[in-house]
């Protein structure tokens, strides 16, 4: 059994948006979970235990511009992300993210954000190598623009413009959802999409929450549909 996904976006200057997607259901794939006004309990793979960075690796620029990757043996060594009261937080500065460990595709990316005040902020998917702008797809988190997609450093996209703005005030949590399914990536916020795109170049990698520029706190972080066959590089085999 297979689910085949279409999505027709057509824009008219000065007009209404108009979105259609047609969606054949049969199996189970994460197409069986776009509509925000159900809520799924079970699946999810918890990815933040809310009490250290464990599954999670710092990558940081450094004041002589070079890139520092912090792995689990010293992921203390950095003070930009940490964790206080059940919550994944950063202090903005410097430039850089905190991504998963593992490498995931076809999922659904569960987070809550908050910012004190209007700043950015993005959930990078798809990165394959370590950079502190790497190449990748971009989920924005920046107030204006929550749940705009667009590629980064030589990755490719179709579409990925926000249907209409959603995010909440600075001071309140804003729930953000990334599904991406086979180059189709789609952003829900507070129970509306806001996003949609197609096509999108690479399509499995880790997946990332930005510093850039001021703080901001990540909780109830979880993931549906973890694929761990994919690796980033062929695992040596042993020898005969």
């Amino acid at each position: 059994m297979r689910i085949g996904l279409s999505w027709v976006a057509g824009f008219t200057l000065g007009a209404a948006i108009v979105v259609s997607w047609i969606i054949t259901l049969s199996g189970q794939r994460i197409s069986d979970y776009r509509d925000p006004a159900l809520t799924y309990d079970e699946g999810w793979t918890i990815l933040f235990n809310g009490k250290d960075l464990t599954g999670w690796v710092p990558v940081l620029k450094m004041p002589d511009g070079s890139i520092k990757k912090y792995l689990e043996h010293e992921v203390g060594k950095q003070s930009t992300f940490f964790v206080k009261d059940g919550k994944l937080m950063t202090r903005g500065k410097p430039n850089g993210y905190i991504r998963t460990a593992d490498v995931y595709d076809n999922y659904v990316f569960h987070v809550e954000v908050r910012f004190s005040q209007s700043g950015n902020s993005g959930v990078l998917i798809h990165v394959q190598r370590d950079d502190v702008w790497p190449q990748g797809i971009e989920c924005q988190l920046y107030q204006d623009h929550m749940g705009r997609i667009f590629p980064i450093r030589g990755a490719t996209l179709d579409g990925g413009e926000i249907i209409h703005a959603g995010a909440n005030p600075p001071g309140e949590w804003n729930i953000y959802e990334v599904y991406s399914e086979e180059g189709r990536v789609a952003t829900v916020l507070n129970g509306k999409l806001v996003g949609l795109a197609s096509d999108a170049h690479p399509t499995v990698g880790y997946i990332c929450l930005q510093s850039e520029g001021v703080p901001a706190e990540f909780r109830n972080i979880k993931i549906r549909r973890y694929t761990p066959a994919h690796h980033l590089r062929r695992r040596p085999q042993p020898q005969q």
